[in-house]
C-alpha cells in the first residue's frame, strides 16, 4: 500500500473552492424613446383590457348580476327537466365564466403594477405536495389535449383505433374515436358490423339493438374488463367505445335492418405458460390416497398449455387462406372465413358449427336407441366430412360446450343465406349447383328443439333433389323438414297453401309481420322460414312463382332457382363459391361468396342431420365410405379373441409385481403414484385413454393422427414417441420405476399398455361382461353386480377428445347392459334392488329408454303406479332436448302397467 494513499484521498475527498474576483459589470442602458415606448405599451394595454374588455361583455350580455337567479328560482330549475339548460341560461353561464376570467387576471395585472410601484410582491401560495402534482397533471394534459386536436382530427379511421385503445389501455385520457369506423358485435353465435359514430354510447347501442336504451348496464357488465386482442385496449369506461372493438349482447338482441352480418375470424389460441405441478405422494400432507374405481385423480397432468402441448400449439401453421387447388382433402384447411374440405368444398363458420352440433346429437339419439343388445346397432364412426368439420370447429374453439348442454343447435339460417335478397334468387355458372346442395345443408340444419322458429324448412321437387344428391336422394324420406313434391307445380301449390295459413293466423292477431306475432303471441304455432329449392319456372307458371314469392317476403318464404331468374336477382357462382351478381337491381346486397359442398360430401352431412333431427339413420344405397366398427366394441364381442393368444411381451423383472392402475371410467387418472418423478402431460393423459380404447394397440401414424392432427408427419410421429416415453414414466411411478419392457410397449409397430404390468379398469369391465355372458347362478350375478359398481361414470370423463364419442359410447353401453341384466336376474325375487339399480344406471344415461322401461317394470312389481308415471313424465321431458317423444310402445306399455294395477 502507497504511503501516500490517506493524503491522496484526504485531497480527492475536499472540496474545491474557487474566489473569482469582483468585477463592475457595465450597466446597459437603452435609449429613452425604447423605455418610453414600452411604457405607453403596457399603459395602453392594460387600460385596453382593465376598460375595454368589461364594457363589451356589458353590451354583449348586459349587468351580469341581474342574470344572477334569485333564490326561489334555484329549487324551481333543479325541479324542472326539460328546463335546465335552455339557451339563456347557457349564454349566461358563458358570460360569467368570462367574467371571472377577466377579474382574475385584472387582478393579476395590479398586483403586478403594485409591485412595480411599491416593490412589494403577493406572497405566493404553494399547495401541498399531492394536490400540487394533481393540479398541474390535469393541466398538462388538458394542454396536450388541446395542442394535440389538430393530430387527433387528421388521424385516420385506420390508425385511430390502435391509439385510443393503447391510451385507454395505459390508464390515461383516451383520444375520442375517429368519426367512423367499423366495430363487431356479437348476439349468440351471429357477428355483425356497427359502425362507430364520433361520441357513441352504449345507451344509443341498446336502444337500436334491445330497444330499450337504459339497458346499457347490461352490455356493460357483458364486456367490462374485457380485453380486445385485435386492436389491443380494454373496455374499462362504459360512456367510451372504438373502432375495432368486438361487444357481446344479450341473446335477445335483434340487429337493426342495416346491419349486415360480419364474416367470422378464427380465434387464436394462446399456449399456456402454467407449469406443471407434480402433487404430493398419496399419505402426504394435504392428500389422501384415491380409493374407489369413481376416486379422485391422484395424478394431475400439466395443462394444456405446458409441455408437448405448448409446443404442439406453437408449431401449428397460421390460419390462412388456401388456395383450393392446393387442399389437401385429407386435412380440411380452415381460413378466417370458413372451411375448405376439398378443392370444390368450403363452409362458412357458422354453417359447420351447426354441423358439429348435429353430430353431437346423433351420439345423443344412438343412446336413445338402444335396446341393450350386444350386438344390436353397433355404434360406427360419423362420416368422414363431419369428422373433418368438428376437428376444424374444436380447433377454432378450443371450449365447445358440454353435451348435455342447449348450446347444440344453430338458431337461424347462415348469414350467406340469410342476406340474400328477397323474391326469390336465381343461382348459374358452375357452381350454382354445389351451393344449391350447400343451401340444402345449410336449411336443413338451422334451429334445434329450444328453437322451433328457426327450424327453417325445405320444398323441392323429386328432379331436383336427384339432380342435387344423384340415386342417394331417395334415402332422407321421409324427413319432417324435408317436402318432396313431384314438380314444380306442386311445390308452388304447397307454398301458396302456407302463405295463406300464415296470412290468416296475421289476420286473427291484427298483425302484419311474424316477429310481432312471437312476442304478442309465443304460444301461436311455430312458423318456421320456408325455401323452395328448385328450377327456374317455365314461361306458363313464371307469374304465378314471382307472386307467391313476392307475397312470400314478408312471412319468411324465399326460394333457391337453378337458372336464371328473369323477375329477380341472378347470382353468377363459380366452382369454390365465389358469387357476382349476373343480372338484376344493384341495390339489392348479394353475399361475397356461398357456401359449396360436393355430391358425397353432401349426402353423408345429411345423413347426420337426418340422424340427428330423427333418431333413425339413413338407409344410404350407396354409402362410399363406411364407417368403421369402434375397436373397443370388437374386443368385447369378438368371443374368439378369448382363445386368441396375447402379443408376445418381453420378459419383466420379477421385480415388478406391482401393476400400475390406470383408470378412464369417470376422470381419467393414474392412482397410487409413490415415486417421484416428471409429471404427467396431457397429451400423454389423451394417448394413455386412446391406448386403453386400443387394447390390441395402434401405429405411430394412426396415434399422430387421432392426436396431432395438425402438425406435420414428422413433427406428429416425434410427439407421440415422447408422449409414450412421459407415460412410461409415470406408470412406472405408480409401480416400480426404471423398469425395462413395461406398461407402454411398443411390438411390430404398434404401441400399446402392457397388460401384464398395467391394470386398466375399462378392461376388466370388458372381462367382466365377457364372462358373465356364459356364467351362471350366483356367479353371473356376483359378475354382473361387480360390473355394475365399477361402472359408476362415462369414459374419460369432463374430457372433449375428439376421437373420443365412438368409444365413450360404447362404454356405456356396456354399461347400461350390465344394470339391465342384472336387473332382469333381481326383478323376481328382489324388485326393491331391481328398481333402485336401475334409477343409478337412469342418472348415468337419461336418454336410454329402454332403462325407462325396465324401471316401469320393476315399479310394477312393487306395486307403485304412481313411480310408472314419474318414470314416463322423466323420459317424456329427457326426450324433449332431443326434439322426439317416447315411442308408442313405451307410452302403451305404461297405460298397460298402470291399468293391471288399477284393476288389482
Amino acid at each position: 500500500m502507497s504511503p501516500d494513499r490517506g493524503e491522496r484521498l484526504a485531497e480527492y475527498g475536499a472540496r474545491a473552492t474557487v474566489h473569482r474576483p469582483e468585477r463592475a459589470v457595465p450597466r446597459r442602458r437603452g435609449s429613452l424613446s425604447r423605455s418610453l415606448t414600452k411604457a405607453a405599451r403596457a399603459v395602453v394595454g392594460a387600460g385596453v383590457f382593465l376598460l375595454a374588455v368589461p364594457a363589451v361583455l356589458v353590451s354583449a350580455g348586459g349587468n351580469p348580476v341581474r342574470r344572477l337567479p334569485t333564490w326561489s328560482q334555484i329549487p324551481d330549475w333543479f325541479a324542472r327537466a326539460s328546463g335546465r339548460f335552455t339557451p339563456d341560461v347557457l349564454v349566461g353561464a358563458a358570460l360569467w365564466v368570462m367574467w371571472l376570467l377577466w377579474g382574475t387576471f385584472a387582478l393579476l395585472l395590479l398586483a403586478e403594477v403594485l409591485a412595480v410601484l411599491t416593490r412589494w410582491r403577493i406572497p405566493a401560495l404553494r399547495l401541498p405536495a399531492p394536490l400540487h402534482r394533481l393540479v398541474f397533471g390535469l393541466a398538462g394534459t388538458a394542454a396536450l389535449a388541446v395542442t394535440s386536436g389538430g393530430a387527433i382530427e387528421g388521424t385516420t379511421a385506420r390508425d385511430q383505433p390502435t391509439n385510443s385503445a393503447a391510451a385507454t389501455e395505459r390508464g390515461g385520457v383516451p383520444r375520442q374515436a375517429a368519426a367512423r369506423g367499423p366495430a363487431i358485435i356479437h348476439v349468440g353465435d351471429q357477428r355483425y358490423v356497427y359502425t362507430v359514430e364520433r361520441h357513441d354510447t352504449l345507451s344509443k347501442v341498446a336502444k337500436e339493438w334491445l330497444g330499450d336504451a337504459n339497458r346499457w348496464p347490461e352490455i356493460c357488465h357483458l364486456n367490462k374488463h374485457r380485453h380486445f386482442p385485435g386492436v389491443g385496449g380494454i373496455l374499462r369506461d362504459c360512456d367510451l367505445i372504438y373502432p375495432g372493438w368486438e361487444l357481446r349482447l344479450p341473446a335477445d338482441a335483434r340487429p337493426p335492418k342495416a346491419v349486415t352480418p360480419a364474416t367470422p375470424t378464427p380465434r387464436p389460441t394462446r399456449p399456456s405458460a402454467s407449469p406443471s405441478v407434480d402433487p404430493a405422494p398419496p399419505g402426504s400432507a394435504g392428500q389422501k390416497p384415491a380409493t374407489g374405481p369413481c376416486a379422485t385423480s391422484s395424478v394431475a397432468p400439466s395443462t394444456p398449455g405446458s409441455s408437448s402441448a405448448a409446443a404442439s400449439t406453437a408449431s401449428r401453421p397460421a390460419m390462412t387462406p388456401v388456395s383450393p387447388a392446393v387442399t389437401d382433402t385429407a386435412h380440411p384447411t380452415t381460413a378466417s372465413d370458413g372451411v375448405h374440405l376439398s378443392a370444390f368444398t368450403w363452409l362458412p363458420w357458422s354453417l359447420a358449427a351447426a354441423i358439429s352440433a348435429a353430430a353431437t346429437l346423433v351420439w345423443l339419439q344412438r343412446r336413445r336407441r338402444y335396446t341393450g343388445e350386444a350386438d344390436a346397432d353397433p355404434p360406427v364412426e360419423l362420416p368422414p366430412p363431419v369428422v373433418q368439420v368438428r376437428r376444424a370447429v374444436a380447433a377454432r374453439n378450443p371450449t365447445p360446450p358440454a353435451a348435455d348442454t342447449d348450446d347444440r343447435e344453430t338458431t337461424t339460417l347462415i348469414p350467406e343465406l340469410a342476406s340474400l335478397p328477397s323474391g326469390g334468387v336465381g343461382l348459374v355458372g358452375d357452381g350454382a349447383h354445389p351451393a344449391a346442395r350447400a343451401a340444402l345443408v345449410a336449411v336443413l340444419a338451422s334451429g334445434g328443439p329450444h328453437h322451433p322458429h328457426a327450424r327453417a324448412e325445405v320444398v323441392i321437387d323429386t328432379a331436383t333433389l336427384a339432380a342435387l344428391l344423384g340415386p342417394d336422394a331417395t334415402a332422407f324420406t321421409p324427413w319432417p323438414r324435408l317436402h318432396v313434391v313431384d314438380s314444380i307445380d306442386g311445390a308452388l301449390t304447397q307454398i301458396e297453401a302456407w302463405l295463406l295459413h300464415r296470412s290468416r293466423i296475421l289476420d286473427d292477431h291484427a298483425l302484419t309481420d311474424l316477429d310481432t306475432l312471437r312476442q304478442e303471441a309465443p304460444d301461436e304455432e311455430a312458423l318456421p322460414p320456408v325455401v323452395l329449392i328448385t328450377a327456374a319456372p317455365p314461361a306458363n307458371t313464371c307469374m304465378r312463382a314471382k307472386t307467391a314469392l313476392t307475397l312470400g317476403a314478408d312471412l319468411n318464404v324465399s326460394a333457391l332457382l337453378l337458372g336464371e331468374w328473369t323477375h329477380g336477382t341472378t347470382i353468377d357462382v363459380t366452382s369454390d363459391g365465389r358469387a357476382t351478381r349476373a343480372s338484376g337491381s344493384a341495390t339489392e346486397p348479394i353475399p361475397p361468396r356461398l357456401p359449396v359442398l360436393e355430391t358425397e360430401t353432401a349426402v353423408q352431412i345429411l345423413a347426420t342431420l337426418r340422424e340427428a333431427q330423427t333418431g333413425e339413420p339413413a338407409a344410404l344405397p350407396s354409402p362410399g365410405a363406411p364407417g368403421s366398427t369402434v375397436p373397443l366394441h370388437a374386443s368385447r364381442t369378438d368371443t374368439t379373441s378369448r382363445d386368441r393368444p396375447a402379443p408376445v411381451a418381453a420378459p419383466v423383472d420379477a421385480s415388478s409385481a406391482v401393476r400400475a392402475r390406470l383408470r378412464v371410467l369417470g376422470p381419467p387418472r393414474i392412482d397410487n403414484i409413490t415415486h417421484p418423478g416428471r409429471p404427467l402431460r396431457a397429451k400423454a393423459l389423451e394417448l394413455a385413454v386412446f391406448l386403453a380404447c386400443h387394447p390390441d394397440g395402434v401405429t405411430t401414424r394412426d396415434i399422430g393422427e387421432h392426436l396431432e392432427p395438425d402438425a406435420r408427419v414428422s413433427q406428429a410421429d416425434q410427439r407421440v414417441h415422447t408422449n409414450a416415453s412421459n407415460l412410461r414414466h409415470v406408470l412406472g411411478r405408480a409401480a416400480v420405476p426404471e423398469v425395462r419392457n413395461a406398461y407402454v410397449v411398443k411390438s411390430g409397430g404398434r404401441y400399446r399398455l402392457d397388460p401384464a404390468t398395467v391394470d386398466v379398469d375399462v378392461w376388466t369391465l370388458r372381462d367382466l361382461l365377457r364372462a358373465a355372458t356364459t356364467a351362471t347362478g350366483p356367479r353371473r350375478r356376483d359378475l354382473l353386480t361387480a360390473a355394475c359398481d365399477l361402472y359408476c361414470a362415462p369414459l374419460a370423463d369432463g374430457q372433449d377428445y375428439e376421437w373420443l364419442p365412438p368409444h365413450r359410447e360404447t362404454v356405456r353401453r356396456w354399461g347400461a347392459e350390465a344394470h339391465l341384466l342384472l336387473a332382469d336376474d333381481l326383478i323376481d325375487t328382489d324388485p326393491q334392488a331391481a328398481s333402485e339399480l336401475l334409477d343409478k344406471a337412469i342418472t348415468l344415461d337419461r336418454y336410454h329408454e329402454a332403462l325407462y322401461t325396465r324401471a316401469m317394470r320393476a315399479r310394477h312389481a312393487l306395486g307403485d303406479a304412481d313411480g310408472i308415471r314419474t318414470l314416463l313424465r322423466a323420459l317424456t321431458r329427457a326426450l324433449a332436448d332431443l326434439d322426439v317423444e317416447p315411442q308408442e310402445a313405451t307410452i302403451a306399455l305404461a297405460h298397460r302397467l298402470r291399468s293391471s294395477l288399477a284393476d288389482g
